[in-house]
């Protein structure tokens, strides 16, 4: 089956959804990610840089709960 069992986190006695933690390790992923990008000249190969990054970011986190 593929079933998959998320491990929910606990802080303080307060369960933390599962997708908190990917959107977490996302943020933090782009934020050394967007330096790199920048220095490549990222945001001028796009007409609206902000929907880039965001897309980015999205790409990002999709891939993580793909993968984890």
């Amino acid at each position: 089956m593929l079933m998959h069992s998320f491990p929910e986190l606990t802080i303080g006695g307060v369960l933390v959804a599962p997708f908190l933690i990917y959107a977490g390790a996302a943020m933090a992923i782009f934020a050394v990610l967007r330096h790199v990008l920048h220095l490549a000249a990222f945001d001028r190969a796009f007409s609206s840089p902000p929907i880039a990054e965001l897309s980015l970011y999205v790409l990002i986190l999709a891939l993580l709960i793909v993968l984890f």
